[in-house]
């Protein structure tokens, strides 16, 4: 199963949402928030937390917008997520901090980059096999946010996990 996040944010995605229309739709499943949802086997327009875990932990690949949440939930399910930020310029939101944020995680291997359609499917097609991580503490995701973005790897990441 493919598990795609567009977060919680009022703003419509609908360039993500057009973008996973490139993902077979049998093995889809689409948190779509104010979106018109893809064409797809089961659409979501928001999720609870907990729910949204639980998906990405039964997912083989996770597919989400860049919000740190949703990264890091993603990392803690053992996933190499596939990122598709939102972008001012379309008025997914306010400014560009997920294509920042996405860039920074893309350059040291904590995601994958997508940002047009092609990509996506690319990016879904490269995802390496699934790693167990241990859970990070609440205390902990502020300094695991620093040391993905800084690229100290999966051993420093579990490390503040302890």
């Amino acid at each position: 199963m493919i598990f795609a996040t567009c977060g919680t944010s009022p703003f419509r995605f609908d360039r993500m949402m057009r973008a996973l229309e490139a993902l077979p739709a049998e093995e889809l499943s689409v948190q779509h928030g104010p979106s018109p949802a893809p064409p797809c086997a089961a659409a979501y327009p928001f999720l609870g937390f907990g729910t949204m875990v639980e998906l990405m932990e039964e997912a083989d690949i996770v597919v989400s917008h860049a919000g740190v949440g949703s990264i890091m939930c993603a990392l803690q399910a053992g996933h190499v997520p596939v990122v598709f930020p939102r972008l001012k310029r379309y008025s997914e939101t306010v400014d560009d901090h997920q294509a920042e944020l996405a860039t920074a995680l893309a350059e040291r291997g904590t995601v994958i980059l997508a940002t047009t359609p092609g990509e996506l499917l690319s990016a879904v097609q490269s995802v390496p096999p699934r790693t167990r991580h241990a859970a990070f503490p609440a205390d902990g995701l502020r300094r695991a946010v620093r040391a993905a973005i800084r690229g100290e790897g999966s051993r420093k990441l579990r490390a503040y996990a302890r």
